[in-house]
């Protein structure tokens, strides 16, 4: 994909995906974002051969946005340690917020390749996070014995789990609202 007209139909498709996702969750079809588009379904297998692959791209166009956003708040959050903490563990993009994650746990049993990107993308990535913990336990917001690992781990499993389980369906909850509670509980647990 080296032309800069390929890179921007890349990024009307993955945008586009995401808004018919919305809509139809994970049984929409080239034939739907094309219709979205307004374009031939033929210009779609341009750039993506197949909706594995246009999935595949998905995941990754989401969790690179999802860095930047929390590399944003480590550079340009002006709050509290904490506050800057908390609100890097629940950085979503503004234009993701709507994204219907509820239906993303069908990924494990239908799409096992996507699946596995994700399980991947969640695993990964995690040395800035890490970092601003660190600091946290230097300056006295994080207890200075945490388990940075073990809390890594946990965030790790709780967010697959939204991934595994309709949780977030039966719950009545965004994968937004899910991820404040997960970082709610972890970091202040759940006493009174």
């Amino acid at each position: 994909m080296g032309t800069g007209s390929t890179d921007d139909q890349r990024l009307k498709i993955l945008l586009s995906t995401i808004e018919v996702f919305n809509t139809h969750g994970m049984r929409f079809t080239m034939d739907d974002i094309a219709s979205y588009m307004k374009i031939s379904k033929k210009t779609i297998y341009t750039v993506y051969r197949s909706k594995d692959d246009l999935m595949l791209d998905m995941v990754d166009f989401i969790f690179d946005n999802i860095a930047v956003s929390k590399g944003a708040t480590i550079e340009e959050c002006q709050e509290s340690l904490g506050d800057k903490i908390k609100a890097h563990l629940t950085a979503m993009p503004d234009a993701f917020e709507k994204i219907n994650f509820t239906e993303l746990f069908s990924l494990r049993d239908k799409y096992p390749r996507i699946y596995d990107k994700v399980r991947r993308r969640l695993e990964s990535g995690w040395e800035p996070t890490i970092a601003l913990l660190k600091q946290g336990q230097e300056e006295g917001v994080i207890k200075k014995d945490a388990n940075l690992a073990v809390f890594k781990m946990m965030m790790e499993t709780s967010l697959s789990a939204f991934f595994e389980s309709d949780i977030l369906k039966k719950s009545g909850l965004t994968y937004s609202e899910g991820l404040d509670l997960v970082v709610d509980i972890l970091l202040d647990g759940i006493k009174v």
